[in-house]
């Protein structure tokens, strides 16, 4: 060894070093970081499972909306079979009344499915920031500052697109996670807008889509990405 100009003491000394640092961070960095990601992983699955009971529920509304419908149908028809006169009329008024029934059994279904689905993913805001922000480090190797990694998951989540002022006073806005109050008068303020139907799809991924009447304004990240294919191919 001292022959190739190798100091085999110092090379020894060196492997142990880097041996010691390896276990070090495996044991005090990359242990813990793992965990955490898991049992965020385990809490965005629970909120899945939670989604899909809701899921259930509104099917499961339907299916009784259904029965009523289909017991009601078979009043009428005895009723009509009874009396063709006054039971015809009777009849109808009755499967009129079950038909708006069923339809006010799925509307409230639909709304509390919505809502459930709107709170999951509040609640589940926190969490997706917090993995974006790990995932950004974990991809540049370094950490940012606190705030700055805050601001860039926000604006990637809720930032408005450009061009917006003056589509209307009545808009609907999509955005793929629950927007906060802050962020919704900071969108009322740009575009000029009275009122807002505020929606929620996480298929568009990220960015705003805003629609006034038969004007879309499409800030997606699904639609850039789209866009940015089409350029490529």
């Amino acid at each position: 060894m001292d022959a190739l100009g190798i100091n085999f003491g110092f090379l020894i000394a060196q492997i142990i070093n880097f041996g010691v640092i390896f276990l070090l961070l495996r044991g005090v960095v990359w242990g813990p970081l793992l965990k955490t990601i898991d049992k965020r992983r385990e809490d965005i699955e629970k909120g899945l499972e939670d989604a899909r009971i809701a899921s259930e529920a509104r099917a499961n509304a339907e299916k009784e909306a259904e029965s009523i419908k289909t017991a009601a149908r078979a009043e009428a028809q005895k009723i009509v079979a009874e009396s063709r006169g006054r039971g015809e009329e009777a009849g109808k008024d009755v499967l009129a009344q079950a038909n708006t029934d069923a339809e006010a059994i799925r509307a409230e279904a639909r709304v509390k499915a919505e809502e459930e689905r709107s709170q999951l993913l509040s609640d589940m805001r926190g969490q997706v920031i917090s993995l974006a922000i790990a995932a950004a480090n974990r991809l540049i190797g370094e950490s940012m500052d606190e705030k700055k990694q805050q601001q860039i998951v926000t604006e990637f989540f809720s930032k408005s697109p450009e061009n917006v002022k003056g589509l209307g006073s009545n808009i609907e806005v999509v955005s793929a996670l629950p927007l906060n109050d802050n962020e919704k008068k900071d969108i009322l303020s740009k575009t000029g807008a009275a009122n807002a139907d505020w929606k929620v799809d996480p298929a568009i991924l990220g960015g705003i889509i805003i629609r006034a009447g038969d004007k879309v304004v499409d800030g997606s990240v699904r639609s850039n990405l789209s866009a940015l294919s089409a350029r490529l191919n």
